[in-house]
């Protein structure tokens, strides 16, 4: 009697456990500084990922798109966006950010920083939706903009 009782317990917890929250992001600017400071704090045996629900509903879907194409493979990101490289050692961090003229909807938040002593600077494309800011696209100052490669892959 007491295992079938136990069982429905677990069951009961189980059930009524809080799913994993939505990111919801209030200020863009701060969203970015704290994944850059979350990647500065990981040791190099680590890794940190950050969140993937951060996409609007246009990115999301180039995201999918590459990830069935790609056929369980490697996609055509093959490597991580935030650092503009495979591996990271983040220092000397730097995020601004403006409103995009005649657009309060839409914010651009600049991240600049060396990443192995290799200076970078990268484009966050944020647009507000009913369930918050969302990242639209991103940009490397020299290199790729992320939508396109999704898309399309890399021009050379």
């Amino acid at each position: 009697m007491r295992l079938p009782l136990l069982a429905l317990g677990l069951a009961a917890v189980l059930l009524t456990a809080p799913a994993q929250a939505a990111t919801k992001i209030d200020d863009p600017a701060k969203f970015v500084t704290g994944v850059y400071t979350r990647m500065m704090q990981t040791k190099p045996s680590d890794t940190y990922a950050p969140p993937t629900d951060i996409y609007t509903a246009r990115l999301d879907a180039l995201f999918k798109l590459d990830q069935k194409e790609s056929g369980g493979e490697v996609g055509r990101i093959d490597f991580d966006f935030w650092s503009n490289a495979q591996d990271y050692q983040i220092t000397g961090l730097k995020v601004t950010s403006h409103a995009v003229e005649n657009a309060a909807n839409r914010r651009v938040v600049i991240a600049t920083f060396k990443n192995m002593n290799t200076p970078e600077k990268i484009y966050f494309y944020f647009e507000k939706t009913a369930a918050g800011w969302k990242l639209d696209d991103v940009r490397a100052a020299k290199d790729w903009t992320l939508s396109v490669i999704l898309k399309y892959g890399w021009d050379e």
